[in-house]
Parts: C-alpha cells; structure tokens; sequence
C-alpha cells in the first residue's frame, strides 16, 4: 500500500517535485497539442464560457453569411433580369421607329405597320416570360406583389352579346373603371374625296360615286379598287373589287361611238351585297387622253362608313373609332379595336359583316345610285314619315308625245317602286314639276313616308320606255330649206322605217345636186351613215323611192319615200345650182337603257354594355425577400419585389393598339416605352442600392464573426512560444527531479553496502 513504505525525506520531496513537474509537463503537453490554453471549464472557468459565448455568435453570423449570400445572388439574378428587359425595350423602341416610317396608307405600309405590331406584342411577351422566369430560391423581384386589376367575367360576357363584337377584353389595366361601349351610325358608304379625284384623274373617267348603305349581313370595310386595261382604240375593261368581290364590265369601241352618236356618255355602275355602289362616266377620249398610261392602270379608293364605335368611362371621357375618319385617324377596323384611356385599354373584336346590327341610328334614305343615278338630284326626302323596313326604290317611266324642238317628251309617266312591292306608285311629271315630284305613300312604298324627289328633267328619258315614232309622228318633222323648185309636198309621206338607233332622235338630210334630168341625192344621218342616188330624174313620175343608210350606227336602216305623181319638182321646174336640204326626223324606240335607285332604311334602336375592370388578384408580400442581418433577428432588410411585367401594376406598356394603323398608336407606344426605361431604371437602382447594402452587411457580418473567433481565440488560445519554452523547462526539470531521487536512492544504496 502507498502508506505503508516509508520514504525519506528527500526523497519524498524529490518525487513530489517530480510528480509535479510530469502534471505540468502533461497540462503543456496538451495545451500545445491543442493549441488552446483552456481547453475545458475547469481549465478556466471564465475564460471558457466567455470564449464559448463568443464563439457561439461567431458561429451564428456565419450561419447568416450563407443566407445573405443567397440574397445577393437573387438580387443579382433579377438586376440581370432588368438588364435584359431593358434591351427587349429597345428592340421594342426600334419597331416604334421603323413603324413610324412607314405611315402610308397604301396597302404595303399598312401590311407593313400590322407585322411590326404584331411583333411588337412578341416582345412584350417576351417581357413578360423573362420576369416569371427570374425566380431564384423560390423568390422572383421581377413580379411585384401579384395585385392584378382586369374585366370581370361577367362584364366580358355583356359585351360580347352585343351583336358584331367580340373578343371583349381589358389590357393594361391601371385602375378600376367602367367602360361603356355603344355603336351608332346608320352606315351610309361614300368615298374618300381626294381618292376619287385622283382615280378620276388617272383613269380618265368622270363623275365617280360610291355610295349606298352597309348591309346589317354582309358589310365590310374594304377599300374599292378600280382597274382599266384596254389601250388607244381598244375596248375598255374595268375591273372593280371591293375585298374578295370583283365586278368586271367591258365598253366597247361600238358602244362608245354609239353613245358619242346620241351625244351621251357610257356609264359604269355595279352593286355589292355589303350594299356599296360603285358608279362613273366612261369615256374613251378621256381615257386615252391621260398622259403616259392612257388611263390603264388601277386606283384605290378608300371606302368610308358610317358607323362610329364609342367608348365611354366613368368620368365622361369618350374615345371613338370612326368609319368616316381616313385611315390613321382613328378609323374603325374589322378586327381587334383598342380604346386607351388613362386607367387601362378596352379592346373590343369588331365583326365587319353584323356590327350595324348593333348600331343606333334614325330613319334614313340613300343617294341615288345605278346607271341614272343623276337623275334624281341630291337625297330623296322622306317628307318627315315613317320607315318601317329596309327596301330598295327604283324609278322607271313611260312616254308617248315627244317634242322635236326640245328633243324631250313632253311629259312622262313616273313610277316609284319598292323592290318587293306589287305594284307602283305613278306620278306625271313635266319640265314644270320635275324639281318637286311627289310619291304619296301607296301599295308600292314599303312605309308610310311620303317621299319628294328633286328629278333631273333631262335624264328621264333614260329610264323611260317608248315604242319608236309612228309613220305619221315622223311624217310630221319633214322639212325643206334653200331648195327653190323642190315642191315641199313633193314628198308625200314616209312610209316605212326600219333600223334607225334607240334612245335617241336621228336627222336624216337630204342635199340635191346635178341637173333636172340627172341629179344627185345624198343622204346623211350625220352620225356616219350616208345613202347617195345618182342620175335621178326630177321631173320624171317616181312614186316612191328607198334610201339604205351605210355606215355608222344607223348601218343598214332603211326609210321609204312616196312620192305625188308629178315628181319632185312643180310646174316651175327646180334649180339645182341651189344647195338646200330637206330633212326628217326618227325617233328610234326608248328602252330605259339605265336605271336609278335609292335605298332606305329604318330606325335602329342599338346596343350597348359595360366593360367593368376591378382589383380580381390581391397582393401579397410572398415574392418579398427578407435579409436576416444579426443573430438576434432584430436587424433585417427587406427587398420588395418590383412588377417589371407589362401590366399595369409594372411597366404599363399596352399591347399595339388597332394594329398600328394610326399615328397616334404608334405615338402612345413610344411615351410608354419612355416610361418603361425610367421603371426600368427605378427598379434597377432600388435592387442595387439594396444589393450594395446586403452586401456590405455581408462583408461585416463576414469580419465581425472573425473578431469574435479572434477574441474567444484570445481567450482560450495557448502562447505557442511560451509552452514551448515551458515544456523545454519542464523536461530540463523532470529530468534534474529524476536524477535529485537518483541521487537519494544512491545514500540509502550505500547505507545497505555496509552489510
């Protein structure tokens, strides 16, 4: 047992001493292997637990530093995000620009405005999927709070019912409001002015009208395209087209010179079933008058409707879309039509064939239209009646008693008829009443309206029907000057006529030349036509004598002489040395070679309905990031998410509006793509100006936790130097402690050697 070996003095104070120096030597030992003086509580109490505290906090701090890290990260992912919507906005800004340049309303550059619009759109959705994707640990600061303002299911709905629209919808929504969309407009068609002069002018034709009322079935909004072939002395074709619907006539050199004879004009008339008519004087002279092109070519006029579409929120504002604008200046469109107020855009998908269906408008009555469309001057006046349906009204006329002097019958039977009528209304009409003519309300009007009609005197004979002039009527007009000798009633009658041109009066004359017994006979109808008879003898008994025209449009018409029994001449013989005429009048049959018409139409109560915007999608802070800063959670920053979409919560920038075909579309675009760059860059900096505050914070958190691992280093940290000398010592001694116990055991050594 330890107690029970008596050690000497010495010896026991050398092993203490030895035993003392091994535990140092130990504890150094071990604060070198670990580096840390206090390596356990019992080491050093306080120095551990304060070590241990601060260690613990530097522990905490780092934990944060791979937190705010990722923060960074986030942020930087959606600052590139930004970067790149900004360079989108650009390539947005350069559509702007090249539509811009291309602002004619030729066909080509309106192609050309709706494909840069529609590649505009492309990149706003482009836009749009960049932002949704810049998600990063679950956290996206390109997508705002979520708040999302747009029509309500129910409002889209009441709109569409209305009749030629739909595809009701909202964009670019900023705040509530409540659009009221309504259609007014009765629809009459007429044409651009400047577009007509300038077809007149090209194709050499004259007195061009397009007019009519825009079918509630079938109607469109497509320009009328006029295209001529036929070159100097050839027919004339013309092919007119409005949208996929062509009408083509061909003019012959015959007609022409036919109609020249009677001293009238060709005309060109055609009706399309979306109720435009399309009417203008044809004229070959005129024609191949034009310089360069004599007239071929096409022309392109732009069709005018009137039919409004307008658009009215909750503070009065109203914004229309006008079919009797120009196109670029806010004219409706079939298609997609866009509204842009303030607090968002209504857009609305206009059917061109049904959206009069929906329009408002009073009773109304057309110009004339059709071949006679000059007849009847200025619109027919309804007299203030009722119009109960939508009917087509033609004129048609008879005549019997034609004045040769005014080259006019003297008066005709008018009658007014609608298309799906029975019978018509008559009314006589003389030189006298011709500017007020009025159609009481009968079987053949399809309403109860009176209708007072202003007629070109002058043109009814075209629409009138007429049996050629009897024997007799053209017996009537003979007539014999500066031929002394020549018995007026030498010619007794006219006999037969057969051939002579319809529609009009033709003046047949007669010059005598030559001797008595041998002279000549020419006859002429001055529109071509001739007959000559040699070697007659005037004195000789003829009872009758044929005259065939050839030549000209009477070739082959043919009219009969009786003659009296004494021949041409009476008792006092004739000198033919004297030039004279005898003439006579034939006034072919009247076949109503054109026709006028006028349309009306009845009252339309119209549609409308609202298109209601309001907060659907509340916000919310889930796509906020919140950076822990401390250990303790009382020092954060929080990154709100920035909206850079298109909406209107973000950048407000609206999908084209109305395909571009408007200046002012383009225009807005280019003030939102300017706003958009200031969003652009607000929320850039905003990201920044946190990111370089994180970022600051994360190079403090990453220095502090090394001041707290320093500190609790301090503390706990052994002297390396110093234990290593110690340890030097500590050996030096054990060693000097072992030999000192060496040195006792050798006395007591010696003692027992003496036994």
């Amino acid at each position: 047992m330890a107690g029970e070996v008596q050690l000497s003095s010495g010896i026991r104070s050398n092993l203490l001493l030895l035993q003392d120096t091994t535990t140092k030597l130990e504890r150094t030992q071990l604060r070198l292997a670990t580096g840390n003086k206090i390596n356990s509580a019992l080491d050093g109490p306080a120095g551990f637990f304060a070590a241990k505290g601060l260690n613990q906090r530097a522990g905490d701090l780092t934990g944060l530093k791979d937190g705010i890290g990722q923060a960074i990260s986030t942020i930087k992912g959606a600052d590139t995000g930004i970067s790149k919507i900004e360079a989108l906005v650009e390539q947005a800004r350069g559509l702007t620009t090249q539509a811009l340049g291309s602002l004619g309303t030729d066909a080509n550059s309106v192609k050309l405005r709706n494909s840069l619009a529609n590649s505009f759109n492309g990149v706003l959705r482009q836009i749009d999927s960049l932002a949704n994707d810049a998600t990063y640990a679950g956290k996206n600061l390109l997508v705002g709070s979520g708040l999302r303002l747009d029509a309500t299911a129910s409002s889209k709905t009441s709109v569409n019912a209305i009749a030629g629209i739909s595809g009701a919808r909202a964009t670019n929504v900023v705040s509530a409001d409540e659009y009221t969309i309504s259609v007014t407009g009765d629809g009459a068609i007429s044409g651009a002015t400047n577009d007509i002069a300038n077809a007149e002018q090209a194709r050499g034709i004259s007195n061009l009208v397009i007019n009519g009322f825009a079918s509630t079935t079938a109607s469109n909004f497509s320009s009328i395209s006029i295209k001529l072939t036929g070159g100097v002395g050839k027919d004339k074709t013309f092919t007119v087209s409005e949208g996929e619907s062509t009408i083509t006539q061909t003019f012959t050199v015959s007609q022409f010179e036919e109609a020249k004879a009677r001293g009238d004009v060709l005309r060109f008339a055609a009706s399309f079933n979306s109720g435009t008519n399309v009417s203008f004087d044809v004229d070959f002279d005129s024609i191949e008058d034009v310089p360069d092109t004599v007239g071929v070519g096409t022309s392109v006029i732009e069709k005018n409707v009137n039919l409004q579409i307008v658009a009215t929120n909750q503070n009065g504002e109203t914004l229309t879309r006008d079919g009797l604008n120009l196109l670029g200046q806010a004219k409706v469109a079939n298609g997609e039509n866009s509204f842009a107020f303030d607090s968002g855009s209504a857009r609305v998908t206009v059917d061109q064939r049904q959206i009069l269906q929906a329009s408002k408008y009073s009773d109304a009555v057309g110009t004339s239209y059709g071949t006679g469309a000059a007849l009847i001057v200025g619109t027919p006046d309804n007299n203030g009646g009722a119009i109960s349906a939508a009917e087509t009204y033609g004129l048609t006329a008879t005549a019997a008693s034609f004045n040769y002097t005014t080259n006019q019958f003297d008066n005709y039977s008018v009658a007014l008829k609608g298309a799906g009528a029975a019978s018509s209304v008559v009314v006589t009409v003389s030189a006298g009443n011709a500017g007020n003519v009025s159609f009481a309300p009968g079987v053949g009007l399809a309403s109860s309206a009176q209708f007072n009609l202003n007629l070109n005197f002058g043109d009814l004979k075209y629409i009138t029907t007429a049996a050629a002039a009897t024997i007799s009527e053209v017996n009537t007009t003979k007539t014999v000057t500066g031929l002394s000798g020549i018995d007026s009633n030498a010619v007794s009658a006219v006999s037969s006529v057969s051939g002579f041109l319809d529609n009009s009066v033709t003046k047949l004359t007669a010059t005598v030349s030559g001797t008595t017994s041998a002279a000549t006979i020419t006859f002429s109808d001055g529109l071509g036509g001739t007959f000559t008879k040699t070697n007659v003898n005037l004195t000789g008994a003829v009872t009758s004598f044929q005259v065939t025209l050839a030549g000209g449009v009477n070739d082959g018409a043919t009219i009969t002489f009786e003659t009296t029994s004494a021949g041409l001449t009476n008792s006092t013989g004739i000198d033919v040395a004297a030039t004279g005429t005898f003439e006579v009048k034939i006034r072919g049959a009247y076949n109503a070679p054109r026709e006028a018409k006028f349309d009306v139409r009845p009252a339309n109560t119209g549609q409308t309905a609202d298109l209601t915007t309001k907060q659907l999608v509340d916000a919310t802070d889930a796509n906020n990031l919140t950076v822990q800063l401390n250990e303790t959670n009382t020092s954060t920053v929080t990154v709100v998410s920035q909206n850079v979409r298109t909406d209107g919560q973000g950048l407000k920038l609206d999908f084209a509006q109305n395909g571009w075909n408007d200046r002012a579309d383009i225009d807005n675009a280019i003030k939102q793509l300017d706003a958009a760059k200031l969003t652009l860059r607000s929320a850039s900096s905003n990201l920044s100006t946190n990111l370089n505050v994180i970022q600051t914070r994360e190079s403090y958190t990453k220095e502090f936790s090394d001041v707290l691992t320093e500190g609790a280093n301090k503390l706990v940290q052994a002297d390396q130097n110093e234990e290593g000398a110690n340890i030097l010592t500590l050996q030096t001694k054990q060693q000097l402690g072992t030999i000192a116990l060496s040195l006792a055991n050798q006395a007591q050594q010696a003692i027992l050697r003496l036994f």
